[in-house]
């Protein structure tokens, strides 16, 4: 038994699913994966960023969480959905981090989309403080003066970033490959357990040779040779324009169909809604066909990142239990769409009755929501697991039309289910130690290596351990973390020694200097030394006639001279450049410090 697994039957122990009677609903936490806003495409002339368009939608998706989870009203709409459903005892105007849960990777747009959802759940207010941040009193002076966070009271969030060297990364972001024809192309980090995970990089290598894959990629190569000839000659190789690449090739041109007039006159708005079905069938293949396996038969591989999704997302809503409510409020974390399309294969929400709203790739800014709360009762007491109950709600987009909307999952009849139900539907399916990801994947990650001798009990840190890692740490990792504390102890009395026991280090043997070319010697200033200048209270460095750094930005005039031989035997490289004082006009010598022959010494530098 797993250390998630038995986590889960101890809170769930006892647990009742009997359905309360009363509508009185109380919101404990809630758990939000969110895609990151439009960006710029993956495969391009730049790197992926954050948009304006991108910034303005992860800014609407916040507000709607704010008037959600943050107000103090409720009410519902013609569906039933309450638009205002607050958190039990979340700062409504001030960000109090120890409520909150942020994460993304280290991607420029995975970044900026959380810092801009986070100005529309939190905006600058004035006069608003965190009492567990200091409060009122942390912002008054003696004098009875308040002062104000800058920008308009703006709020500073803590959002983690994880790296692939963080053992986090295992839920949210790792390395991502993909595979394009007979290449692997490394992308971007995205947050997801499939990203670094060698079974499901090793499935993708048989994309091809699915029957129905490759008669999909029969029918659909002159379609794609179309448009390579029509708009994505101008990104892509023409090997690459092929149902292989669907997503690559539809992220490309939906950027420039968005933001490229031309592009709107040579693509047809009927071959856009094809290149998004396509990338669409790609992606479902590649991350939700739960018939293929990896090293171990059944283990759908092809969704591990909807498997440790939904383990993380258990995880979290454990923690805030475990605290009796008061940690893990809200918990955010920002994606992908892999996540996306793996757990809605896994909850059977692709089959189900809205299979339709579920089978195409989720608009920029999607989100899907758990909450986690009570029926009946009051809200000054954390209830007993028991009369604790999850629903999901879905939005896909960010449009004014786009509602957040609840389904039910698992094949459940009610869009809400009681939390041990809903733990052990995850249990089925779900990824909950590092250990097991590092051995359903195969991963050679480091940190993999370093429970190398505790993958085979389980017994490695699990998502909602924290901390708190109860997998045996090898030998080699030992002597890692050894080392660094060595060097950190060591550090530390060296600078104890200098701060306190007046110890200073100097220079062995000062005539050590090579003095043919300049310098200081004692208090003497060298001949070459035209760039010192002295002050009685010491020396100072000083650039007093280098024509380099005189009126800087002013032009110069270089010329360069290349030669060479075809042959390697007879190859000759050299690189004259001449460089003028154009700041000087009566002065037009050729300034030999800029110049320089490749294999011979340069020559004593002489100033104007």
């Amino acid at each position: 038994m797993t250390a998630f697994t038995a986590a889960v039957l101890a809170l769930l122990a006892g647990a009742s699913s009997s359905s309360a009677q009363s509508s009185s609903e109380h919101i404990w936490a809630s758990v939000g994966w969110v895609l990151h806003g439009e960006r710029t495409p993956l495969f391009g002339a730049t790197p992926p960023s954050l948009t304006p368009v991108g910034a303005q939608q992860m800014f609407a998706q916040g507000d709607l969480l704010r008037t959600r989870y943050l107000s103090r009203f409720t009410d519902s709409d013609d569906d039933g959905v309450d638009r205002h459903a607050p958190i039990v005892g979340i700062e409504a105007n001030a960000i109090d981090n120890t409520q909150l849960s942020i994460i993304t990777n280290t991607d420029q747009y995975m970044v900026t989309s959380a810092m801009a959802f986070i100005q529309g759940l939190y905006p600058p207010i004035n006069q608003a403080f965190s009492e567990n941040s200091g409060g009122m009193a942390a912002a008054q002076l003696a004098n009875g003066s308040v002062v104000n966070y800058p920008l308009g009271g703006y709020q500073y969030p803590s959002i983690r970033t994880a790296s692939i060297l963080d053992f986090e990364s295992v839920w949210y972001v790792r390395r991502c490959t993909d595979i394009q024809g007979m290449a692997v192309l490394t992308h971007y980090n995205r947050i997801g357990g499939n990203v670094g995970c060698t079974s499901y990089t090793e499935s993708l290598l048989n994309f091809r040779n699915d029957t129905i894959i490759a008669t999909v990629y029969n029918n659909t190569i002159n379609f794609y040779q179309n448009l390579w000839r029509q708009l994505l000659n101008k990104a892509f190789p023409q090997s690459m324009a092929n149902f292989g690449n669907a997503y690559l090739l539809y992220d490309y041109a939906s950027f420039q169909y968005t933001h490229d007039n031309e592009t709107r006159e040579n693509i047809t708005e009927g071959e856009m809604n094809m290149m998004a079905r396509f990338a669409a069938t790609e992606q479902r293949n590649k991350n939700a066909n739960l018939s293929v396996s990896g090293s171990t038969e059944g283990d759908m591989i092809r969704a591990v990142a909807g498997r440790t999704m939904a383990s993380k997302t258990v995880a979290l809503f454990i923690e805030s239990i475990r605290s009796g409510g008061s940690t893990n409020k809200l918990n955010l974390a920002f994606t992908s769409f892999e996540p996306f399309v793996a757990f809605f294969a896994l909850s059977k929400l692709v089959v189900g009755n809205h299979a339709a709203e579920f089978k195409p790739l989720p608009e920029p800014g999607a989100v899907m929501l758990f909450e986690l709360f009570s029926i009946g009762g009051g809200d000054t007491e954390f209830p007993s697991t028991d009369k604790l109950w999850v629903r999901f709600l879905y939005r896909n987009g960010t449009d004014p039309g786009d509602e957040l909307t609840t389904y039910s999952i698992f094949g459940n009849s009610e869009t809400r289910m009681p939390f041990n139900k809903f733990a052990k539907a995850v249990q089925e399916f779900g990824i909950g130690t590092i250990s097991e990801w590092c051995r359903v994947c195969d991963s050679v990650s480091l940190f993999c290596q370093g429970l190398s001798s505790s993958i085979g009990s389980g017994s490695s840190p699990s998502p909602f351990a924290g901390s708190d890692h109860t997998g045996a740490v090898s030998p080699a990792i030992a002597g890692v973390i050894g080392a660094a504390v060595t060097i950190a102890v060591v550090g530390i009395a060296v600078l104890a020694a200098i701060l306190m026991g007046g110890i200073r280090f100097h220079r062995a043997d000062p005539k050590a200097r090579n003095t043919t070319l300049g310098g200081f010697k004692g208090a003497e200033k060298m001949a070459s030394d035209t760039d010192i200048a002295y002050v009685k209270s010491g020396s100072r460095h000083e650039r007093t006639g280098s024509w380099e750094l005189r009126g800087g930005g002013k032009e110069t005039d270089v010329k360069q001279s290349v030669t060479h031989a075809d042959t390697p035997s007879t190859t000759k490289v050299g690189v004259t450049v001449q460089a003028r004082d154009l700041t000087h006009p009566s002065k037009k010598d050729i300034d030999d410090d800029a110049i320089s022959e490749m294999g011979h010494s340069p020559v004593d530098p002489r100033e104007f």
